[in-house]
């Protein structure tokens, strides 16, 4: 009796793709680098328009508004990816070194995409702004490695990298802080 026969192929908006293939692997990562960038654009329009505090921030500042907003973004859905792998997903829990589920691989590989804007974003702002932040370097330096590690050892478990998205949860808790307390110092915001 063959275990992998008796399961039915998986079905599901995940399962049309092999993720083996690096065609797809690259097309997935490209599609989270190009939908964060579209997040940091589209935030930037929607900031014009309805942030007053956003126009009186300087050009640094703006950028890392905006860069928060997207960051919020993920961390939105590395809550959700990283709390469906450890409450309801029982594959990943039950192989954590080699279980590798169709949804798992688009999270990775979206992940991939978004540490890979994340770098790209951090140093342009950088040799814009003339200035470079060590500690934050080394931790996107890190996270992309991480994820592209899982991508080219395909035998790899998922669960410990879907489990370290649980790690981003807080990022919309602190992004959303830091553009409110910048919301209050320019003097948008009303208290009685």
């Amino acid at each position: 009796m063959n275990p992998a026969q008796d399961q039915p192929p998986p079905t599901g908006m995940f399962s049309n793709n092999d993720y083996f293939s690096w065609n797809v692997r690259f097309t997935f990562i490209a599609c989270g680098f190009f939908f964060y960038l579209s997040v940091f654009v589209v935030t930037h329009f929607l900031s014009l328009y309805f942030s007053a505090t956003y126009l009186l921030l300087n050009a640094r500042e703006k950028v890392f508004w905006i860069l928060a907003a997207t960051r919020a973004v993920f961390g939105v859905q590395s809550l959700g990816a990283g709390l469906y792998t450890l409450l309801v997903d029982p594959v990943l829990s039950a192989d954590i070194a080699t279980a590798q589920q169709d949804w798992s691989w688009f999270n990775i590989l979206i992940a991939a995409g978004f540490f890979l804007f994340e770098n790209v974003a951090l140093h342009i702002s950088n040799m814009t702004f003339r200035t470079f932040d060590i500690p934050l370097a080394v931790h996107h330096f890190f996270a992309f490695m991480g994820f592209a590690s899982v991508v080219l050892c395909d035998t790899t478990g998922h669960y410990l990298a879907m489990i370290t998205l649980l790690m981003e949860m807080s990022t919309p808790f602190t992004c959303i802080s830091w553009m409110l307390l910048k919301v209050r110092r320019a003097g948008n915001y009303q208290t009685e």
